[in-house]
């Protein structure tokens, strides 16, 4: 029997709690299941459910509702209670329908390298306890003002760097170019507009993320300075960039920090006949997808 066909329609980023218990056969305490979701999103770059800061950290008011429905009406996930050494604290287990439902969903519905990903991180945090989780978190992704001030400082800088660089080398047969140009001007405003961002969760995991985008756009510039080769022969740095751009464009127009990628101006380094040309191939093509 195809349960996906028998089943009430499901959010499409229901699949990873439900794949979390799937792996761990279990997860204590509500803390270290909000934390797991959080970081398997956000270092595995996979999109989801969208976190804010609350008391704890990061947490997920549609994850808390999923997971209501899932134990209360859905029979995917059982929830008890278990009285722990200082105070009482939620089991979550998977029901032998929510262990069929997603073994299902895994293998039909998500991509494998998404599920790569997600089982890499699970690898990761998974056997970690919810304090652990919560430390790192803070220290990693709530980032302090003054901290933020200064990593945001060193990126800007960064950036004007390699905007400079390949405003220089760029040339009008070279697509990759064009395309490194683009996630540049990208991710400088996405940089610029973390200041007015309240939250310091949203704050802490675009400043991340854009971190990481930098080193590698860094290297990959290393790499064709050194050699002269095309940027499109560093496969490998490529497809970092690519999976990183992806993230940081779908997460910072899920929270309305920045319009979408294909719709920042760039006629400041082409002309029109250039723009239009490439704005017919990205109307059918995504970035990210050009980049492998």
């Amino acid at each position: 029997m195809n349960l996906l066909n028998s089943f009430p329609k499901l959010p499409q980023r229901s699949w990873l709690p439900l794949y979390l218990l799937y792996v761990l056969g279990k997860i204590p305490t509500a803390t270290k299941l909000q934390k797991l979701v959080f970081l398997i999103q956000t270092e595995g770059r996979i999109d989801g459910y969208r976190f804010f800061k609350r008391h704890y950290g990061p947490y997920s008011d549609e994850l808390e509702v999923d997971v209501r429905a899932f134990s209360q009406s859905l029979n995917l996930m059982q929830t008890q209670i278990v009285e722990g050494a200082n105070y009482p604290y939620f089991l979550y287990l998977p029901t032998q329908k929510g262990l069929n439902l997603t073994e299902q969903i895994v293998k039909t519905e998500v991509p494998k390298e998404i599920r790569k990903r997600a089982d890499a991180m699970i690898k990761k945090y998974g056997n970690r306890s919810y304090q652990e989780l919560q430390e790192y978190i803070y220290t990693r992704y709530v980032i302090p003002e003054q901290i933020f001030d200064e990593v945001y400082s060193h990126l800007s800088d960064d950036l004007i760097s390699l905007d400079n660089i390949w405003k220089a080398w760029y040339k009008d047969d070279c697509p990759a170019s064009f395309l490194i140009l683009a996630v540049v001007e990208y991710s400088s405003k996405a940089l610029s507009q973390l200041k007015d961002i309240p939250d310091p969760v949203l704050r802490g995991v675009c400043i991340s993320s854009i971190s990481e985008l930098t080193a590698k756009l860094v290297d990959l510039t290393s790499h064709c300075e050194s050699t002269e080769k095309c940027p499109f022969s560093f496969k490998t740095l490529f497809s970092e960039i690519s999976d990183h751009i992806s993230f940081l464009d779908g997460y910072c127009g899920k929270h309305g920090i920045i319009e979408n990628i294909l719709e920042i101006d760039f006629s400041d380094f082409i002309d029109e006949e250039e723009l239009r040309r490439l704005e017919k191939i990205l109307e059918k093509t995504r970035p990210a997808d050009l980049m492998y």
